[in-house]
């Protein structure tokens, strides 16, 4: 673990916040998914399938519109495109727990889908742009703090 964090130390500011922002999101994020689903069954009473489908929205809006959130990346620039994705996925998350009917849920979960189409794009040509010659291993230093937010 020290080799590995000495290893990050090593990297610009801009690319070891990349990292740590996306341990923190993905950390979140699996701890969210839990108690999203027991909320729309629980509370709101929805049937299995329909949470099913809730949530099966929000990750065919994301693997989607990775098209769309690179391209825009590409066009308004890394930062705008992080920030907005995180905005937009807080937004989202937080109508998720607001809202009660159907067609609302299905909005805001497709909200947090294209909130992460526009953050994870731009997230990695960020990190390739700031890494220089060091991306193989910086892509693999990224990697690990993915994996641990998911852990």
């Amino acid at each position: 673990m020290r080799g590995t964090i000495a290893q990050v130390r090593t990297y610009e500011r801009s690319v070891q916040l990349l990292m740590v922002n996306q341990f923190t999101i993905n950390l979140g994020f699996y701890m969210l998914m839990p108690y999203l689903a027991s909320h729309l069954a629980g509370p709101l009473g929805l049937a299995g399938w329909t949470v099913g489908l809730i949530l099966g929205v929000r990750n065919f809006s994301q693997q989607g519109m990775f098209l769309i959130g690179g391209t825009l990346a590409d066009r308004l620039g890394y930062k705008p495109m992080i920030i907005a994705g995180l905005v937009l996925r807080v937004a989202g998350f937080a109508t998720l727990g607001l809202v009660d009917s159907v067609p609302a849920l299905l909005a805001a979960s497709a909200a947090t889908g294209l909130a992460g189409a526009l953050f994870n794009p731009a997230t990695r040509a960020y990190l390739a742009a700031d890494a220089g010659e060091r991306r193989v291993e910086a892509f693999a230093l990224f990697n690990v703090f993915y994996q641990a937010g998911i852990l």
